[in-house]
């Protein structure tokens, strides 16, 4: 199968069924990007997060093939829902149960598990921890059923911290760009710049502390935020947002290269972990 698909990305939708039986079972590995439609902002689109991810994920897959051309990539169809119900009062976004994104994960996984398929890399941009607590249990489901390896690479990076550790210098704090904030419309003005409005140089730096006992529960409106973002956009680089963008994909490749080789995926940090278990699913 491999000296027919070349190195391109191999897009699981335009492959016929008998060329899903002939990938080398042991030799596959599978890519789900997975993020909601949600608000971001006024300057930003729905599919902020899922834009994200899938490009992520068909770059890392451009780069493994060149790395590790003995495998085969197939990257899954996006699968646009999450869970995103603190934002949900804006028209926008669709926001489902994190039980409901661990039944979709689990069901996708185990329609390749049947056919013995053995890897599954979920990828994933939207760190809110229900959605998160969704894609954890329906992988570990996908373990104890098939001894299927699975992964998802960017949350243990993103709650570890590490973007604030490796990120160039800015000069200002950038913890506090929770949504739709710097970060993320420095991205899509890299990726996307044709779908950020304009408007984003105008609007004022907005923070809140969404980790407060005071905010729990509370919709974005229902703290204020009129616009439903957190951060700073008008500060977008294209620059860093290169950056950004390369940096995960650095991490995609290098765990999934890990999971193939039989190395321990890293793990989202204990106390996240702990909150999420004591998450209900709603």
């Amino acid at each position: 199968m491999k000296d027919k698909i070349g190195n391109r990305v191999v897009k699981f939708e335009e492959l016929n069924w008998r060329q899903i039986q002939e990938l080398d079972k042991n030799k596959t590995i599978f890519f789900l990007p997975i993020s909601p439609l949600e608000e971001h902002g006024p300057h930003l689109p729905v599919g902020t997060d899922l834009l994200i991810t899938k490009d992520a994920a068909m770059e890392a897959i451009k780069i493994l093939n060149k790395e590790k051309p003995d495998l085969t990539y197939v990257l899954l169809p996006m699968v646009p829902l999450g869970f995103c119900k603190f934002n949900s009062d804006f028209p926008g976004s669709i926001s489902i149960s994190g039980k409901t994104v661990r039944d979709i994960v689990y069901s996708i996984g185990s329609s390749l598990g049947d056919h013995g398929f053995k890897y599954i890399v979920i990828c994933t941009f939207h760190m809110a921890l229900r959605h998160l607590k969704g894609i954890y249990n329906a992988m570990k489901r996908l373990e104890n059923r098939y001894d299927m390896k699975t992964c998802e690479p960017w949350g243990p990076y993103y709650w570890s911290k590490g973007i604030e550790k490796n990120e160039p210098r800015l000069g200002f704090d950038t913890r506090k760009e929770v949504h739709a904030g710097f970060r993320e419309t420095s991205l899509m003005k890299y990726q996307y710049p044709y779908l950020v409005d304009n408007s984003y140089k105008e609007l004022q730096s907005i923070y809140r502390d969404l980790n407060s006992p005071r905010v729990l529960g509370k919709t974005f409106k229902q703290l204020g935020l009129k616009n439903g973002y957190i951060g700073s956009p008008a500060r977008a680089d294209a620059d860093y947002g290169r950056w950004f963008f390369n940096e995960i994909v650095k991490i995609y490749v290098k765990t999934t290269l890990d999971l193939y080789n039989g190395k321990k995926p890293p793990e989202l940090p204990k106390k996240v972990r702990n909150t999420m278990k004591a998450l209900f699913w709603y």
